[in-house]
C-alpha cells in the first residue's frame, strides 16, 4: 500500500497508464473488481484529457477488459465500471474490495448450468488443458489467461491427477481423444 500512496504524486498525464498497468497486476492477483475500477477511472481520465489509449496497447487492453467482464459477469462488471468512471485516480487506487451490485427490478434470467466435462474437470481446467494441447508453455498459458505461471502449474497438477497422466504429451493426447481441441 505504501507503493500505491507514492503514486499520488504522479503528473495527471501519467496517471492513466499507471492505473491501467496496476489494473493488469490486480487481475493477476484475482482482484478483478478493483482492476475494473482502475481501468474505468483511467478511461474517464483519458476522456477528460483527450488522450486516447495508444493503438499499440489497444488489443491487449481490450482482451484484458473482456476477460474481466467474463470473470465478473455483465452486471457486476457494469457496476464496477460505473463506480470507477466516477472516481479520481486516487480514489480508484484506494477502491479495493468487492463490488456493490444494485438491486434488480426484474427477475434475473435463468442461469445456465455449468458445463460438465469428463473426469471432473472444471471449465478453467479445460481451458488450461486446451492451451497446453496447443503447445503453449506455462508462461504463455498464464499470459493468455491473465493468471500467474504458478497458478497454471497448480491447475496442471490437478488436471494430471484427474485424468491420470504424468506428462504434457499424455495430457495433450487426452485432450485430442476427448475432442477438447
Amino acid at each position: 500500500m505504501k507503493r500505491l500512496r507514492s503514486l499520488r504524486g504522479l503528473a495527471v498525464v501519467d496517471m492513466a497508464p499507471t492505473l491501467e498497468g496496476l489494473a493488469v497486476v490486480a487481475t493477476a492477483q484475482d482482484e478483478t473488481a478493483w482492476a475494473v475500477r482502475l481501468w474505468a477511472a483511467a478511461a474517464a481520465l483519458r476522456d477528460t484529457l483527450g488522450a486516447p489509449l495508444p493503438a499499440v496497447y489497444r488489443a491487449d487492453y481490450e482482451r484484458c477488459v473482456a476477460t474481466a467482464r467474463a470473470q465478473m459477469g455483465e452486471q457486476a462488471f457494469a457496476a464496477a465500471w460505473t463506480e470507477g468512471r466516477g472516481m479520481t485516480g486516487e480514489q480508484a487506487l484506494a477502491a479495493r474490495g468487492p463490488v456493490t451490485i444494485p438491486r434488480e427490478t426484474h427477475p434475473a434470467p435463468p442461469t445456465k448450468s455449468p458445463a460438465t466435462y469428463t473426469d471432473g474437470l472444471t471449465a478453467r481446467e479445460v481451458e488450461v488443458l486446451r492451451l497446453l494441447a496447443q503447445g503453449l508453455t506455462d508462461a504463455r498459458i498464464a499470459e493468455h489467461l491473465i493468471i500467474s505461471p504458478r497458478t497454471v502449474n497448480t491447475h496442471l497438477k490437478t488436471i494430471y491427477g484427474k485424468i491420470q497422466v504424468s506428462s504434457r504429451s499424455a495430457a495433450t493426447r487426452y485432450a485430442i481423444e476427448q475432442r477438447l481441441i
